[in-house]
């Protein structure tokens, strides 16, 4: 486990006045601006393994790709110290696949495929001579659940899968034939590996491919998936909440696009007209997310003909219908969309989910969601580790039970044609005070119940290990022994308040790093009276200079075990 990846307890205060919700435009002001061309595939990752989301985009003619870091409160432009200049990229995909604990950049250029090791220090290697990347990347899965990240691959007359021998060397296997241009990998079935679903450019049919035992069977027909005309976005969630991965397609053909339930026996049945989201010809992308929080898939869409109908967010009512509300969003209007590529991440560790698009209008754009201060509801955010699984956990369901009603949601390495929403599962709860219970499937098989979980935190999965959170002494933030650390306010721009847990007369250490593990403050070691104590940091290091704005570890460690919390210092 990474020192880095311990995920903060980030606990917001919510605002007891009500307003519109919105999404507010802010790529220049956050330091994202100059790009040029055609904007066409994004992809959010944790790069650094910091705790929050770096992006990745690129432009249409394959003359621009551009990697910027989250710096919280600014993104930077890292491509050229990240040995990632010159590069053009039709899509991007993130996973790990080396065998480390960083994810590493595959790419199809749209000539040819790119495998960049990452280096963990802010740099990328060319791995891609003797890797095996072949054929258009599409997808990321582990598709034998050995415990490797694989590559879905598409060809001039199919598919392939690549599996991973663990370090990033790939050996393909032909999956089926068709002509395919966008995919979405899903365990339509429950039955532990992950399914296929594709879709078209021109009239050849979709495909439904199930994986058994990595032998894939085609079953459009009988699953009541055939869709024989263009596909422009595909995307999988269980948007009516009954523990089944449903699918959705943006169409560029008539008749638009279509909403497949999933009947939990195989089968299919299509409720996109008793839904509401035929929605419009000519879609270049779709995506499943809970913009509100309120627990209930939602679904967006971008169109090319954005002179009509611009984007739609089709919002989930939770009785089987949506209606649009992409307009009063602030997402659809006059020049907007025309969105080739999406990628949904909550860049700003808030809790509600924002969204990255890349197209042919307003080009490179960041939609920040306002959620949190307009119309907040609750939250927990997710991110998983695997240890027997493959790392980034790529394949587990997830079941959080919120007593009147479970969310089911899925970790999955890419979607559609161009886009990779972030891997960390947000789950909105409304106005639920906690998840009862947290249910994890894990790819290896393992699962893995944790109870009575607080809103309004980041938590962090470890297969086989414990869930790190904290916001509460009785919740499984709680380190095995009792320990427990709160550092709050968190961001913090002035004095930070400490305060730790631990068996009354015991002692413990308490440490300030920065993310390069870098020790900055020493606390030294305390004698815990009471079973508790406090301390204050003023942003100053072990010399009293004070350190610079940033993502800061504060340790807690005893005799045989530590807990760790993240903070952010705005200086």
């Amino acid at each position: 486990m990474s020192f880095g990846r311990i995920i903060f307890a980030a606990v917001f205060l919510h605002s007891t006045g009500f307003a519109q919700q919105v999404f507010t435009e802010v790529a220049a002001s956050m330091g994202i601006s100059g790009q040029t061309g055609l904007g066409h595939a994004v992809g959010w990752c944790d790069i650094d393994n910091d705790g929050d989301l770096d992006v990745a985009f690129s432009n249409q003619d394959g003359s621009g790709f551009w990697l910027y870091r989250n710096d919280i409160t600014q993104f930077v432009n890292i491509t050229s110290s990240a040995g990632l200049s010159g590069l053009g990229a039709y899509r991007i995909l993130w996973s790990e696949v080396t065998g480390d604990e960083y994810s590493d950049l595959i790419l199809d250029t749209g000539s040819s495929q790119k495998l960049f090791g990452n280096n963990g220090d802010y740099s990328f290697s060319d791995l891609t001579s003797g890797s095996g990347l072949t054929g258009s990347p599409v997808c990321i899965a582990d598709f034998n659940n050995d415990g490797a990240a694989d590559v879905l691959t598409l060809t001039g007359s199919g598919c392939s899968v690549l599996y991973n021998s663990g370090t990033g060397v790939f050996t393909g296997q032909a999956a089926g034939s068709g002509t395919w241009w966008c995919a979405v990998c899903l365990d339509y079935d429950l039955d532990g590996d992950q399914d296929i679903y594709l879709g078209t450019y021109g009239d050849d049919p979709n495909a439904l491919l199930r994986n058994d035992n990595s032998s894939f069977v085609n079953v459009t027909a009988a699953a009541g998936v055939t869709f024989n005309s263009g596909t422009g976005g595909v995307t999988a969630g269980d948007y009516n909440n009954d523990g089944y991965i449903d699918l959705y397609l943006g169409n560029y053909s008539a008749p638009a696009c279509k909403l497949f339930l999933n009947n939990g026996n195989g089968t299919f049945s299509d409720v996109t007209a008793t839904a509401g989201v035929g929605g419009y010809t000519d879609t270049r992308t779709s995506a499943f997310t809970d913009y509100n929080n309120d627990g209930w898939l939602d679904i967006f869409s971008s169109h090319h003909d954005f002179f009509t109908y611009s984007n739609v967010m089709w919002k989930n009512n939770g009785d089987g219908t949506f209606s649009n509300v992409g307009v009063s969003l602030g997402l659809s209007g006059e020049m907007v969309g025309d969105y080739f590529s999406t990628a949904w991440g909550d860049y700003d560790l808030n809790g509600d989910i924002d969204l990255f698009a890349a197209g042919h209008i307003d080009k490179y754009v960041l939609f920040r969601n306002d959620q949190s201060t307009t119309m907040p509801a609750n939250y927990v955010v997710l991110e998983l580790e695997g240890t027997i699984s493959n790392h980034d956990a790529l394949g587990a369901r997830v079941v959080a039970n919120l007593g009147s009603v479970s969310l089911t949601r899925y970790v999955r390495g890419g979607e559609g044609n161009h886009d990779f929403h972030s891997l960390p599962l947000e789950f909105g709860l409304y106005d639920a005070a906690s998840i009862q219970s947290l249910e994890i499937n894990w790819p290896s098989g393992l699962v893995e119940t944790y109870t009575n979980i607080a809103a309004n935190q980041y938590i962090y999965a470890i297969e086989g290990d414990s869930l790190y959170c904290g916001v509460s002494g009785d919740s499984p933030g709680a380190a095995s022994g009792g320990l427990w650390l709160e550092c709050s306010p968190n961001p913090c721009s002035g004095l930070l308040s400490i305060e730790y847990y631990g068996s009354a007369g015991g002692s413990v250490s308490l440490q300030v790093y920065d993310i390069s593990g870098r020790l900055v403050r020493s606390f030294g070691s305390i004698e815990i009276r009471d079973s508790s104590g406090n301390a204050v940091w003023d942003g100053m290091d072990n010399s009293g200079q004070v350190v610079p704005s940033g993502l800061y570890l504060f340790e807690l460690r005893g005799m045989e075990e530590s807990i760790i919390r993240k903070v952010t210092l705005l200086q």
